[in-house]
C-alpha cells in the first residue's frame, strides 16, 4: 500500500462532473465492474444527481490530474444510519484512496448526526473485505440479498 499521487482531492459532486464520472465507469472492467456496477446500476444512481433526482444522497468523487480515481456516495442520508457504496479506479488500487474514500465517508456521516454507516458486498469481494474491516466495520452476516452485511457504529 501506498504511493498515492499527493495531488488527490476529496470533493463532492459538481454539476459540470458528468463527463468525467462517466469515464470512470467507462473505464470500469473484472472485479470493479462485476462487483460494484452489475447492470451499470450504480451508473444510474451516480447519474441521478445530474438530473437533480437523488434526494438523501450525497456524492463525492476523489480526483488526480483531472481524472476521477475513486467514488463513494451516502445514501438514505435522512435515516440514523447511512449506506455506503465505493469503487477506486484500477490504476489507484492497492495505494490508500479507498481507506481514504472511506474515511471522508464516515467523516462525513458522522458530522452529520449518523450513528454509523452500512454497507453490503458480494461475498467474492475479498479486496473490498479486507478494507472494509480495516476501515472498523464489523461484518454482520448476510443480507438478503445474498450479499455480505457490514456496519461501522459511532
Amino acid at each position: 500500500m501506498g504511493n498515492l499521487p499527493e495531488s488527490i482531492s476529496i470533493r463532492r459532486f459538481e454539476m459540470g462532473d458528468r463527463g468525467m464520472v462517466n469515464e470512470f465507469f467507462d473505464q470500469m472492467v473484472g472485479e470493479s465492474k462485476a462487483f460494484f456496477n452489475r447492470s451499470d446500476g450504480n451508473r444510474r444512481n451516480a447519474m441521478r444527481f445530474f438530473d437533480g433526482e437523488a434526494p438523501n444522497t450525497d456524492y463525492f468523487l476523489a480526483e488526480s490530474g483531472g481524472v476521477m480515481a475513486g467514488y463513494v456516495f451516502l445514501w438514505d442520508m435522512d435515516k440514523g444510519v447511512a449506506w455506503l457504496g465505493i469503487a477506486v479506479r484500477e490504476g489507484f488500487k492497492g495505494k490508500g484512496l479507498g481507506k481514504l474514500l472511506m474515511g471522508h465517508a464516515a467523516d462525513h456521516a458522522r458530522v452529520d448526526g449518523k450513528g454509523g454507516i452500512l454497507l453490503t458486498t458480494h461475498t467474492a469481494n475479498l479486496r473490498g473485505q479486507v478494507l472494509y474491516e480495516g476501515s472498523g466495520y464489523e461484518r454482520l452476516g448476510m443480507h438478503t440479498s445474498g450479499e455480505l452485511l457490514y456496519l461501522l457504529r459511532f
